[in-house]
């Protein structure tokens, strides 16, 4: 069976996970090492200070030690979500390269003609239909597009237009709008951010 862009993108993104892993592993025991010395220099400070204070001052520095412990959780937990965030977005850009290579090669057609297929079922034989193409692809693949359209759509029951937000993939909606398929490469993109966050967050929330 031809391997689909799902497939693809599936595969790259846990290998590129696999090898940045290491690197974040590596930045993650820096920023674990230097919370932790900050966090045992503040309790050893306010705990010297406290030695020979009266209770009301043992009790005002325990809170603001403990003021100062919870802020610097507060900034690691930031720190991890910035980084987290880093990470996701150098996943994306090495996936939306990916799927624009994917576009150029001869397994995309046949992706493209079953996502024609898989939209047009989803249209009674009574709708008029809208489909959404890249201007590339209506450029490269009018012909296959048409034909595949045709085989489930009457001539004057569809119209093809070009979107310059599409990737590649197709768009579709009916007359009024009620109803609306996507199956663009960039829901497939999109989805795939869903993935590498549940992925990111599974690997190394446990490590915090």
């Amino acid at each position: 069976m031809p391997t689909t862009i799902e497939d693809k993108i599936s595969l790259f993104t846990k290998v590129l996970i696999e090898r940045i892993e290491s690197d974040y592993t590596e930045k993650q025991k820096k920023l674990m090492s230097y919370y932790e010395s900050r966090k045992l220099g503040i309790i050893k400070d306010y705990e010297e200070k406290t030695k020979a204070a009266i209770d009301d001052a043992t009790k005002n520095a325990e809170i603001k030690k403990q003021q100062m412990i919870s802020k610097a959780k507060s900034d690691m937990h930031l720190a991890v979500l910035k980084q987290r965030r880093e990470f996701t977005e150098r996943i994306m850009d090495e996936v939306r390269k990916e799927a624009e290579a994917f576009g150029k090669t001869p397994e995309y057609v046949e992706f493209l003609r079953q996502a024609i297929k898989k939209v047009s079922s989803q249209f009674t034989d009574n709708d008029f239909v809208s489909y959404s193409f890249s201007r590339n692809d209506i450029e490269k693949h009018r012909d296959i597009i048409l034909n595949t359209i045709k085989l489930f759509r009457d001539e004057g029951n569809f119209k093809i237009e070009e979107a310059n937000n599409i990737i590649g993939g197709v768009f579709a909606r009916d007359g009024d709008g009620g109803v609306e398929v996507d199956l663009t490469v960039n829901s497939i993109i999109e989805e795939s951010r869903k993935l590498i966050g549940e992925i990111l967050s599974s690997k190394f929330n446990e490590r915090w």
